[in-house]
């Protein structure tokens, strides 16, 4: 029978009792919907790419230190793991809290028990430099003459071999250096320096990894002491407390060159740039990328986003500890930038001949390489992007074999939009006149060949005699 709808007491009850089943009804229509969109959605959305991505753990070598003698440890740890337990780089990670991991599966009870200054040739799998020949003297080094061009020239990572004795290369100018950049940061602050909560453990790594580096290359300059806690630096007369200054304070106070740390973010698997120091920058400021993925910090680079985009991703996911790689970028300029943002200067241009072009000569311009270095930091997983600014007068390519004939060829058939990107149209005409009569001259001279297939060298990122003119330089 059906319900009654009359409002006596049996009505009331009948009402109330359909309402309550359509309710209920409405419940489990939601509820298997839910589950529904829950399971098309598990099958149909695609997780980052890269999220259970770890790069290849060298907690293998952890049995070589005595403080895990008596320890078993566990070769890998399940990438499941290593993404529900993740050390956060977003925030002030807690290292006292145990069984939480970088993403090179390091446990945060073992980085403890490493303490400080252990030995990164171990760690890494890279050896420590051999320290300079007696003979090199810091006030007549200069840079090694870095010449990276390529041809047939287009838009790649370029990676080169590392070389473990040239992590920091110092030279003469050393002290003129460190002035420039304390008197950057003295202005600029945040825009030459930062640190992210989250880089507490990368920025301590670093700052041993390196301090270990110097005290083996160059013993006579520095040298720690006090169980590891003061470092001596004899070029300045300094001595610093490791335990009250912050790490990256000390690199800055100590080397003259850039770094910017890259740390892997728990949440999507991409690398995000988290700290930095970088005084070296034409054009931007380090500030302007904080906190940004690897791919949004190279929006400016031409051809980035179309082919070198999802390699760098897969690159930075994948690259090993024992692996480490240089790369040398290279630009004309007209003259020695050390450092300039039009964040700052309203005005800004990158030639400093751009209102009066036409008084630009060849002996105004200036070779820049950027030398680099990429590498990942053992516990921490951090990739550290290192890259110090080396100016050569242009006029120096005149007298190196080959040199003018190849970036002559680059400047003129290059592709057009990568070498605006090098260097701005009335440096480029002028550079292209000089490097035309060296080219002719080398060839009457006999220096090269006249049939010569313009190409890249052997010797790239050099060219052929550079260690006979480098020591020549030096006085050797």
């Amino acid at each position: 029978m059906a319900p009654n709808f009359s409002f006596d007491a049996g009505a009331g009850f009948a009402f109330v009792s359909k309402s309550a089943f359509l309710a209920s009804a409405a419940i489990i229509v939601f509820i298997t919907a839910a589950a529904f969109t829950r399971r098309y959605l598990a099958k149909t959305t695609t997780p980052p790419p890269h999220i259970l991505t770890f790069p290849p753990t060298r907690r293998h070598v952890l049995s070589s230190f005595p403080q895990f003698e008596k320890t078993k440890i566990q070769p890998e740890i399940l990438a499941s793991t290593l993404k529900r337990r993740a050390l956060t780089t977003t925030k002030k990670a807690d290292l006292s809290k145990d069984n939480l991991y970088t993403p090179m599966g390091f446990a945060t009870q073992e980085i403890r028990a490493l303490g400080r200054f252990p030995d990164y040739s171990i760690l890494t799998g890279v050896r420590h430099p051999e320290p300079c020949s007696p003979s090199w003297d810091i006030s007549k080094a200069v840079f090694r003459p870095f010449r990276p061009f390529r041809w047939g020239y287009h838009q790649h990572m370029a990676l080169m071999k590392y070389e473990p004795d040239w992590w920091v290369e110092l030279e003469q100018n050393y002290h003129k250096t460190m002035a420039a950049r304390k008197a950057l940061l003295s202005s600029h602050g945040d825009r030459i320096f930062f640190q992210g909560p989250g880089a507490d453990l990368a920025a301590r790594e670093l700052m041993e990894m390196l301090l270990q580096f110097l005290c083996k290359r160059y013993p006579q300059h520095f040298s720690l002491s006090n169980n590891n806690s003061i470092l001596h630096n004899g070029l300045l007369n300094t001595t610093t407390d490791l335990l009250t200054t912050p790490p990256l304070r000390v690199l800055f106070d100590t080397i003259p060159e850039d770094y910017a740390i890259m740390l892997r973010n728990e949440s999507d698997g991409f690398y995000y740039l988290r700290a930095a120091m970088v005084c070296s920058s034409v054009g931007w400021d380090i500030a302007q990328h904080r906190d940004e993925p690897l791919r949004d910090i190279h929006t400016h680079v031409p051809d980035y986003a179309s082919k070198m985009a999802m390699s760098m991703d897969r690159y930075f996911s994948k690259m090993p500890t024992d692996a480490p790689v240089n790369r040398c970028s290279w630009s004309i300029e007209d003259w020695e930038a050390m450092w300039s943002s039009p964040e700052v200067d309203a005005g800004w241009t990158r030639s400093a001949f751009s209102a009066s072009p036409e008084k630009l000569t060849y002996k105004d311009l200036k070779l820049r390489c950027d030398a680099q270095t990429l590498r990942r930091l053992p516990m921490s997983g951090a990739v550290v992007f290192n890259f110090k600014a080396v100016f050569a007068p242009f006029e120096e390519l005149r007298t190196e074999a080959y040199i003018p004939a190849l970036l002559h060829r680059v400047l003129l058939e290059g592709k057009e939009n990568l070498i605006t990107y090098k260097c701005v149209d009335n440096v480029r005409r002028v550079a292209m006149d000089a490097l035309e009569k060296w080219a002719a001259d080398q060839v009457a001279q006999g220096v090269v060949p006249p049939d010569w297939e313009v190409g890249t060298l052997e010797e790239s990122p050099f060219f052929p005699g550079w260690r006979e003119k480098w020591a020549r330089q030096q006085g050797f």
